[in-house]
Protein backbone atom coordinates (compact mmCIF):
# COMPACT_ATOMS: atom_id res chain seq x y z
CA UNK A 1 0.00 0.00 0.00
CA UNK A 2 2.86 2.29 0.94
CA UNK A 3 4.34 1.59 -2.37
CA UNK A 4 0.96 2.23 -4.01
CA UNK A 5 0.46 5.27 -2.04
CA UNK A 6 4.60 6.70 -3.23
CA UNK A 7 4.01 6.13 -6.73
CA UNK A 8 0.50 7.91 -6.77
CA UNK A 9 2.20 10.90 -5.29
CA UNK A 10 4.82 10.64 -7.96
CA UNK A 11 1.95 10.81 -10.61
CA UNK A 12 0.87 13.56 -9.23
CA UNK A 13 3.94 15.92 -9.32
CA UNK A 14 4.71 14.48 -12.52
CA UNK A 15 1.73 15.90 -14.21
CA UNK A 16 1.82 19.21 -12.31
CA UNK A 17 5.34 19.53 -14.02
CA UNK A 18 3.78 18.79 -16.88
CA UNK A 19 0.98 21.15 -16.51
CA UNK A 20 3.26 24.03 -15.31
CA UNK A 21 5.38 23.46 -19.01
CA UNK A 22 2.31 23.53 -20.67
CA UNK A 23 1.58 26.80 -19.53
CA UNK A 24 4.36 28.03 -20.05
CA UNK A 25 4.74 27.63 -23.15
CA UNK A 26 1.20 28.86 -24.12
CA UNK A 27 2.79 32.46 -23.22
CA UNK A 28 0.42 34.73 -25.22
CA UNK A 29 1.47 36.89 -27.85
CA UNK A 30 0.05 39.81 -29.67
CA UNK A 31 0.99 40.88 -33.44
CA UNK A 32 0.04 43.60 -35.51
CA UNK A 33 0.94 43.95 -39.47
CA UNK A 34 1.15 47.60 -40.69
CA UNK A 35 2.18 48.84 -43.83
CA UNK A 36 4.18 52.52 -44.90
CA UNK A 37 1.99 55.28 -45.00
CA UNK A 38 4.31 56.09 -48.27
CA UNK A 39 7.51 55.19 -49.95
CA UNK A 40 8.56 58.48 -49.57
CA UNK A 41 11.27 59.32 -46.74
CA UNK A 42 10.80 62.91 -45.24
CA UNK A 43 13.66 65.18 -44.49
CA UNK A 44 16.94 66.05 -45.69
CA UNK A 45 18.00 62.75 -47.31
CA UNK A 46 14.63 61.77 -48.11
CA UNK A 47 15.35 62.24 -51.92
CA UNK A 48 18.07 59.21 -52.24
CA UNK A 49 15.69 56.49 -50.37
CA UNK A 50 12.21 55.03 -50.30
CA UNK A 51 10.54 52.46 -48.59
CA UNK A 52 9.68 49.27 -49.46
CA UNK A 53 6.05 48.65 -49.64
CA UNK A 54 5.73 45.59 -47.82
CA UNK A 55 3.51 43.62 -44.80
CA UNK A 56 5.87 44.75 -41.76
CA UNK A 57 4.87 42.37 -38.76
CA UNK A 58 5.61 43.35 -35.34
CA UNK A 59 4.97 40.92 -32.24
CA UNK A 60 4.94 41.22 -28.47
CA UNK A 61 4.95 38.64 -25.62
CA UNK A 62 2.13 38.73 -22.56
CA UNK A 63 4.29 39.93 -20.42
CA UNK A 64 5.42 42.97 -22.25
CA UNK A 65 4.09 45.35 -24.52
CA UNK A 66 7.23 46.67 -26.54
CA UNK A 67 8.40 45.42 -29.80
CA UNK A 68 11.02 46.21 -32.53
CA UNK A 69 10.07 47.30 -36.33
CA UNK A 70 12.45 46.51 -38.75
CA UNK A 71 12.10 48.46 -41.86
CA UNK A 72 13.39 47.67 -45.56
CA UNK A 73 14.56 50.95 -47.42
CA UNK A 74 15.86 51.01 -50.55
CA UNK A 75 18.35 52.98 -52.49
CA UNK A 76 17.04 55.14 -55.57
CA UNK A 77 18.93 55.93 -58.62
CA UNK A 78 19.50 59.79 -57.72
CA UNK A 79 23.06 60.78 -57.02
CA UNK A 80 23.88 62.21 -53.76
CA UNK A 81 24.35 65.99 -53.41
CA UNK A 82 26.69 65.93 -50.68
CA UNK A 83 29.79 63.46 -50.09
CA UNK A 84 28.67 60.46 -48.20
CA UNK A 85 32.70 58.91 -47.58
CA UNK A 86 32.65 60.32 -43.84
CA UNK A 87 29.51 60.31 -42.05
CA UNK A 88 28.61 59.32 -38.93
CA UNK A 89 24.96 58.71 -37.01
CA UNK A 90 23.77 61.62 -34.57
CA UNK A 91 25.22 61.17 -31.11
CA UNK A 92 28.57 59.90 -32.31
CA UNK A 93 31.77 61.72 -32.71
CA UNK A 94 34.73 60.43 -35.35
CA UNK A 95 35.91 63.59 -37.28
CA UNK A 96 32.86 62.99 -39.75
CA UNK A 97 31.67 65.65 -42.77
CA UNK A 98 28.12 64.92 -41.75
CA UNK A 99 25.91 63.17 -39.23
CA UNK A 100 22.82 61.84 -40.25
CA UNK A 101 19.77 59.97 -39.15
CA UNK A 102 16.63 58.51 -39.89
CA UNK A 103 13.33 58.70 -38.00
CA UNK A 104 9.81 56.99 -37.89
CA UNK A 105 6.27 57.91 -37.66
CA UNK A 106 4.24 55.23 -36.27
CA UNK A 107 0.44 56.12 -36.79
CA UNK A 108 -2.95 54.95 -35.74
CA UNK A 109 -6.42 56.72 -37.02
CA UNK A 110 -6.12 59.78 -35.56
CA UNK A 111 -2.68 60.38 -36.05
CA UNK A 112 1.21 59.83 -34.38
CA UNK A 113 1.25 57.16 -31.67
CA UNK A 114 4.58 57.55 -31.39
CA UNK A 115 7.40 59.68 -33.07
CA UNK A 116 11.28 59.01 -33.21
CA UNK A 117 13.06 62.03 -33.91
CA UNK A 118 15.60 61.41 -37.16
CA UNK A 119 18.29 63.82 -34.93
CA UNK A 120 17.31 61.77 -31.40
CA UNK A 121 20.91 60.29 -30.23
CA UNK A 122 19.03 58.02 -28.38
CA UNK A 123 17.35 56.15 -30.59
CA UNK A 124 19.66 55.72 -33.34
CA UNK A 125 20.55 52.15 -34.93
CA UNK A 126 23.83 53.14 -35.68
CA UNK A 127 24.57 50.36 -37.86
CA UNK A 128 21.71 50.40 -39.80
CA UNK A 129 22.07 54.48 -40.49
CA UNK A 130 25.38 53.77 -41.99
CA UNK A 131 24.45 50.16 -44.06
CA UNK A 132 21.39 52.46 -45.42
CA UNK A 133 24.33 55.24 -46.36
CA UNK A 134 26.59 52.86 -48.06
CA UNK A 135 23.77 51.30 -50.29
CA UNK A 136 24.78 51.28 -53.82
CA UNK A 137 21.98 52.45 -56.41
CA UNK A 138 18.98 49.74 -56.54
CA UNK A 139 20.37 47.85 -52.83
CA UNK A 140 18.22 47.67 -50.06
CA UNK A 141 18.92 47.61 -46.20
CA UNK A 142 17.78 47.50 -42.98
CA UNK A 143 17.08 49.66 -40.42
CA UNK A 144 14.88 49.27 -36.82
CA UNK A 145 13.64 51.26 -34.14
CA UNK A 146 12.02 50.21 -30.30
CA UNK A 147 8.06 50.28 -30.78
CA UNK A 148 6.79 51.23 -27.64
CA UNK A 149 2.89 49.94 -27.93
CA UNK A 150 1.30 48.26 -30.19
CA UNK A 151 -2.29 48.84 -29.81
CA UNK A 152 -3.94 50.92 -32.69
CA UNK A 153 -1.14 51.12 -34.59
CA UNK A 154 -2.31 51.30 -38.42
CA UNK A 155 1.12 52.53 -40.74
CA UNK A 156 3.86 54.42 -40.69
CA UNK A 157 6.15 56.57 -41.87
CA UNK A 158 9.84 57.39 -42.07
CA UNK A 159 12.14 60.73 -41.74
CA UNK A 160 15.46 61.97 -42.29
CA UNK A 161 17.91 64.51 -41.42
CA UNK A 162 21.89 65.60 -42.29
CA UNK A 163 24.34 68.24 -40.38
CA UNK A 164 26.91 69.26 -42.09
CA UNK A 165 29.76 69.79 -39.34
CA UNK A 166 31.93 71.89 -41.17
CA UNK A 167 31.73 75.17 -39.04
CA UNK A 168 31.76 78.91 -40.86
CA UNK A 169 34.03 81.17 -38.82
CA UNK A 170 31.74 83.71 -38.31
CA UNK A 171 28.55 83.71 -35.64
CA UNK A 172 25.40 82.87 -37.07
CA UNK A 173 24.61 86.54 -36.64
CA UNK A 174 27.47 88.24 -38.08
CA UNK A 175 27.49 85.64 -41.35
CA UNK A 176 23.04 86.80 -41.38
CA UNK A 177 24.54 90.61 -41.82
CA UNK A 178 27.43 89.80 -43.73
CA UNK A 179 26.21 86.66 -46.56
CA UNK A 180 29.27 87.48 -48.93
CA UNK A 181 31.78 85.92 -46.34
CA UNK A 182 31.23 81.95 -47.13
CA UNK A 183 30.00 81.88 -50.79
CA UNK A 184 32.22 84.67 -51.85
CA UNK A 185 35.07 82.37 -50.62
CA UNK A 186 33.68 79.70 -52.45
CA UNK A 187 32.08 78.30 -50.15
CA UNK A 188 28.95 76.22 -49.03
CA UNK A 189 26.19 77.37 -51.40
CA UNK A 190 23.28 75.67 -49.06
CA UNK A 191 24.28 77.62 -46.07
CA UNK A 192 25.44 81.20 -47.81
CA UNK A 193 21.28 80.63 -48.95
CA UNK A 194 20.13 80.08 -45.42
CA UNK A 195 22.55 83.11 -44.45
CA UNK A 196 21.29 85.41 -47.16
CA UNK A 197 17.91 85.10 -46.46
CA UNK A 198 18.70 85.87 -42.46
CA UNK A 199 19.92 89.01 -44.15
CA UNK A 200 17.45 89.45 -46.94
CA UNK A 201 14.54 89.64 -43.81
CA UNK A 202 16.98 91.97 -41.65
CA UNK A 203 17.33 94.12 -44.63
CA UNK A 204 13.52 94.64 -45.72
CA UNK A 205 12.95 95.80 -41.48
CA UNK A 206 15.93 98.59 -42.03
CA UNK A 207 14.15 99.66 -45.30
CA UNK A 208 10.43 99.82 -43.47
CA UNK A 209 12.07 101.64 -40.67
CA UNK A 210 14.06 104.08 -42.95
CA UNK A 211 11.03 104.79 -44.91
CA UNK A 212 8.70 105.58 -41.71
CA UNK A 213 11.27 107.81 -40.30
CA UNK A 214 13.99 108.73 -43.28
CA UNK A 215 15.25 111.49 -40.99
CA UNK A 216 16.74 109.53 -38.34
CA UNK A 217 20.43 109.73 -37.96
CA UNK A 218 20.71 106.16 -36.37
CA UNK A 219 18.13 104.09 -39.08
CA UNK A 220 19.81 105.97 -41.79
CA UNK A 221 23.62 104.49 -40.25
CA UNK A 222 22.00 101.34 -40.42
CA UNK A 223 20.35 102.02 -43.69
CA UNK A 224 23.52 102.70 -45.36
CA UNK A 225 25.43 99.96 -43.78
CA UNK A 226 22.71 97.29 -45.14
CA UNK A 227 22.86 98.95 -48.30
CA UNK A 228 27.18 98.53 -48.65
CA UNK A 229 26.17 94.73 -47.12
CA UNK A 230 23.64 94.18 -49.88
CA UNK A 231 26.00 95.13 -52.49
CA UNK A 232 28.70 92.76 -51.38
CA UNK A 233 26.62 90.14 -51.32
CA UNK A 234 26.20 89.71 -54.62
CA UNK A 235 29.64 88.10 -55.56
CA UNK A 236 28.20 85.39 -53.12
CA UNK A 237 25.36 84.73 -55.22
CA UNK A 238 27.66 84.99 -58.48
CA UNK A 239 29.17 82.09 -57.23
CA UNK A 240 25.74 79.91 -56.70
CA UNK A 241 25.69 78.79 -60.04
CA UNK A 242 23.45 75.54 -60.26
CA UNK A 243 20.46 76.10 -61.69
CA UNK A 244 18.46 75.16 -58.34
CA UNK A 245 19.58 78.15 -56.82
CA UNK A 246 17.88 80.47 -59.29
CA UNK A 247 14.70 80.05 -58.17
CA UNK A 248 15.25 81.10 -54.59
CA UNK A 249 17.88 84.08 -55.90
CA UNK A 250 15.01 85.28 -57.75
CA UNK A 251 12.51 85.44 -54.59
CA UNK A 252 15.17 87.41 -52.54
CA UNK A 253 15.55 90.12 -55.24
CA UNK A 254 12.01 90.26 -55.61
CA UNK A 255 11.97 90.97 -52.25
CA UNK A 256 14.22 93.60 -51.75
CA UNK A 257 12.87 94.97 -55.02
CA UNK A 258 9.06 95.11 -53.48
CA UNK A 259 10.36 96.59 -50.50
CA UNK A 260 12.81 99.21 -52.15
CA UNK A 261 9.95 100.58 -54.61
CA UNK A 262 8.25 101.13 -51.46
CA UNK A 263 10.51 103.99 -50.11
Amino acid sequence: MKRVTTIFVAIICISLVLTSCGSEKKEETKTVTIKPKSTSVKGDIGDYFEVVIKDYVLKTGSYGSSSEISVEVKRNDKDFAFSAKNVNPFGTNGGEDYHVGFGIELLGDSGPIQVVQATNTNSQDSDGTIALMKLKKGETGYIQWRVEKLDGLKSFQLSSALQEEKRITNSSSEQANNPSNDASNGGDCDQFMTDYEAFIDSYVSVLKKYKTNPTDASVLTEYTEMTAKASKAQAGIANCTDPKYAVKIAEFNTKIANAASGL
